[in-house]
């Protein structure tokens, strides 16, 4: 039998690894949306603040939800892992794409 805490514990990380992947994808997408709207070095750098201020927001909720606020290793392995799942699974993929219709694009 898996004790009530081991398995609190493994639905948290599981949670964190579904919200790092879903973070992941955001950052992908957003990155392709910079490319496509090509503006200056000012709008990128709000645009950046405002990505890792929402992605620290859902963070620091999803912290509050799982733990109610205590911060634990596990928390942190999960999000750091479903990032680095998506970055090297679907990133390159949504890089070709994104570049495929700037090109095509340009081209038009």
């Amino acid at each position: 039998m898996i004790s009530e805490f081991v398995r609190i514990q493994a639905e948290g990380y599981v949670l964190c690894l579904m919200v790092g992947a879903a973070m992941g994808i955001v950052g992908v997408v957003f990155g392709g949306l910079r490319k496509l709207l090509r503006s200056g070095k000012i709008v990128t750098w709000f645009c950046d603040i405002a990505l890792w201020l929402v992605l620290s927001v859902a963070i620091i909720a999803l912290n509050y939800i799982c733990c109610g606020g205590r911060i634990r290793l596990y928390i942190f392995l999960g999000f750091f892992s479903g990032f680095l799942i998506t970055f090297y699974t679907i990133n390159w993929v949504a890089s070709k794409m994104a570049d495929y219709i700037l090109y095509r694009k340009s081209k038009d």
